[in-house]
């Protein structure tokens, strides 16, 4: 059996339904009658009637951040956030820009070298064998004093002398000696008694002097030759080899017992206390050297940039007056001293050498400074946790720090680690997965 039910019932049964769902969720804004009776404004209902508002509506989180959406209508469009407990979670620093002297400079490479007296060349002094030694060879590595003995060299014998004939030498030389000593004594007798002039005295002592010399090296030169390395202890037939500076021992290029000739190389003392920074000047730029005031520069692994400034007793060596037809470069040479042992010789520099007056600007790290669609901007902190993206314009980059010439006003608290993840915020909270950007 099928009841037609009239449609004014059916529009009433829907609206009872309405007003039944909207009460449920009104009913904790209505206020209790006594509350009214006693006074309270309107001011006070309405913000209880939002704070329940809010809790009926709790389940609106930003699922990624964690943080009330609701909470756009707390800061202006332009403003970033990036909340004091995310700045907690990650590497996170600002610097307040100040004006400070900036100095004008032009980009160049370069080099580590050592200075002219700080490495050498140890050479063989005479022709002969390594001895061997009771303390361990020289290794690399080592640290040495100027004059402290590295190695001791046998000299080897000239010719092909072998054993027999140096120790006939040695006879022969011996024997002329006691002739000649004898002769000279017969001489002077003679001399004495007026029979030869003192012209033939004189002559042969001459002759005792000589056969005595000669007696000497065959002597000296038989002792070499039978002088064995491991016999070699405080012999006096050895000939020392020291270093000629304090340094490292950079370079060994010999073994123990190992034959060498005169001047063969056999150790590079290098020290790094003082280091040289060789500039390779562009021809383009050579008209600018008229007054260099130093450079600073950076080698790979180092985040730091280095600094050689001539006010602070830094010096400039030389400033060349050729162009290196090969690389169309001036050498420039710098001198200063490497005070944290951090650098080593042979490292490639890029260099900015500084010149002209310094000015003073606004600066902020070069850390601060983030590319966003073709600009330079930097992201400047309003509240803890609101930020404000700037475009500036930059200019003269000194080191560690680049002048602002507008954007950031002296005072302003720019982002400096950490400025990459603002940016990220920036772009919303889906990509950052931090709370509302704009």
């Amino acid at each position: 059996m099928i009841i037609n039910i009239p449609v004014n019932i059916k529009l009433f049964g829907f609206t009872i339904v309405i007003i039944i769902f909207l009460a449920g969720c009104d009913f904790s804004h209505k206020h209790n009658g006594d509350a009214h009776d006693q006074g309270h404004d309107h001011d006070i209902a309405k913000e209880k009637d939002a704070h329940n508002h809010s809790e009926c509506d709790s389940g609106h989180e930003d699922a990624v951040g964690g943080l009330d959406l609701d909470m756009e209508a707390e800061h202006p469009e332009d403003e970033i956030i990036f909340s004091l407990d995310q700045q907690k979670l990650v590497d996170f620093k600002t610097v307040t820009a100040t004006k400070q002297q900036m100095r004008k400079s032009f980009p160049a490479t370069g080099a580590i070298r050592a200075s002219s007296y700080g490495q050498a060349i140890v050479t063989a002094p005479v022709t002969g064998y390594l001895a061997v030694q009771d303390t361990s060879f020289p290794k690399f590595g080592d640290r040495l004093k100027a004059g402290q003995i590295i190695v001791k060299i046998v000299p080897s014998l000239n010719g092909e002398s072998d054993p027999a004939t140096l120790e006939l030498d040695f006879r022969r030389a011996r024997s002329g000696y006691e002739l000649a000593k004898k002769e000279l004594v017969r001489v002077e007798a003679l001399y004495n008694q007026s029979i030869v002039p003192e012209k033939r005295v004189q002559e042969s002592r001459k002759e005792e002097q000589v056969a005595k010399a000669e007696l000497n090296s065959a002597k000296q030169r038989l002792k070499q030759y039978q002088i064995q390395p491991e016999k070699n202890k405080g012999d006096t037939a050895h000939k020392v080899v020291t270093s000629p500076i304090d340094g490292i021992l950079d370079g060994v290029y010999v073994t123990p017992g190992a034959y060498l000739q005169e001047g063969a190389a056999m150790f590079h003392v290098v020290n790094t206390d003082t280091l040289r920074l060789e500039v390779n000047v562009p021809e383009a730029d050579v008209a600018r050297l008229v007054n260099p005031q130093g450079a600073w520069f950076t080698v790979d692994g180092f985040k730091t940039p280095f600094q050689v400034d001539l006010a602070k007793g830094d010096r400039l060596i030389a400033v060349g007056s050729v162009i290196a037809p090969q690389t169309r470069t001036v050498p420039l040479v710098f001198e200063f001293p490497n005070k944290e042992k951090n650098l080593r010789v042979g490292m490639f520099a890029r260099v900015h050498v500084i010149t002209g007056d310094p000015v003073n600007s606004i600066a902020i790290p070069a850390a601060a400074v983030q590319a966003h669609n073709g600009m330079n901007v930097a992201y400047v902190q309003i509240h803890e946790d609101a930020f404000e993206r700037r475009v500036v314009r930059l200019g003269i980059q000194d080191a560690n720090f680049v002048e602002v010439k507008n954007g950031i006003h002296a005072g302003e608290k720019v982002v400096t680690a950490g400025a990459y993840l603002v940016q990220l915020a920036a772009s919303g909270p889906a990509v950052a997965g931090h709370g509302h950007a704009h």
